[in-house]
């Protein structure tokens, strides 16, 4: 797919076509070809980074999307981000209802096996990618891998340079027994959350949950306990404006600071704990100490 940004674009914002597309005015896809499997492959190299493997990002949209949301919130995100790498879009089959969260949950559940197989095909291709997996699409994105790691797809395990679970839409419990049979990552897992996410707190109604990992609360010890057993980075954004009032979709304004924030999630002094981001995505405290060594940079 081929995106137009019109140039008065403001950060974190789509422009939305009012009628028509314009692409002076609003986001407007304006190519679009089918790719047979070795040219996507070959296509998700994209800018090289060393002679054995290229980079690439990809976006797992979660719950009450369309397929035009999640292709122009990538587009957002990759223009905000300016980073060369190329952009993925891995598009489940949403209902784009409020109502429909338990068929959204069933098309998750049935689209894991293709996630895995993305995964696989990239890994084969050379491909290290990061994953920004978002609410559901955050659950589905750790089914994956612990399905490849059940698989011993090691190989395709450790290929994943980073995976970013912004507003997971997981329990808790259901998180740590995932990772308790998941091949740990290269780099500590990153987790984006907010304790006041409107759409989190019903969907703990909905599923009966007692906490979702989306909505984890840095001050409670019990998340420090977590960071450190799971080896996670998790984040709190709640200082971050909502772009639509519910506080699930903080994330979204984290790309244009993105390469900053990589920078610091990848340092290996960080370790594993949590960080304060503030309105602007840089880190402003560190609540949590390990070893001596402040968990923030």
């Amino acid at each position: 797919m081929t995106i137009s940004i019109p140039p008065t674009h403001q950060l974190s914002k789509i422009e939305w076509p009012v009628s028509k597309p314009d692409p002076h005015t609003s986001f407007a896809v304006i190519g679009r070809r089918e790719l047979t499997a070795n040219e996507f492959a070959r296509l998700a190299r994209g800018v090289s980074v060393s002679p054995t493997y290229g980079r690439a990002g990809i976006f797992v949209h979660g719950y009450n999307y369309s397929h035009q949301e999640a292709l122009f919130r990538l587009a957002q995100m990759a223009a905000d981000s300016k980073v060369k790498e190329r952009a993925i879009l891995f598009d489940w089959p949403s209902q784009a209802e409020v109502t429909g969260y338990v068929a959204d949950k069933d098309s998750a559940a049935f689209a894991r096996d293709d996630f895995a197989q993305v995964l696989s095909n990239l890994s084969a291709a050379g491909v290290r990618p990061t994953i920004m997996a978002h609410s559901m699409g955050a659950w589905l994105a750790v089914e994956s891998i612990r399905q490849l790691s059940l698989m011993g797809k090691t190989e395709v395990i450790h290929a994943i340079d980073q995976l970013v679970l912004a507003a997971p839409d997981i329990d808790i419990d259901l998180l740590r027994k995932q990772l308790s049979v998941t091949d740990r990552l290269t780099k500590p897992i990153v987790v984006l959350a907010s304790k006041d996410d409107i759409a989190l707190a019903l969907s703990k109604r909905l599923a009966g949950s007692a906490a979702t990992a989306g909505s984890l609360d840095i001050d409670d010890p019990r998340t420090r306990e977590l960071a450190i057993a799971e080896n996670l980075d998790i984040v709190d954004i709640s200082k971050i404006p909502s772009l639509n009032g519910t506080n699930h979709d903080r994330f979204a304004s984290l790309a244009a600071v993105y390469p900053q924030l990589r920078q610091g999630f990848s340092n290996p002094v960080a370790g594993t704990g949590a960080v304060v981001l503030n309105g602007v995505g840089g880190a402003i405290s560190a609540p949590f100490r390990l070893g001596g060594a402040i968990l923030a940079q």
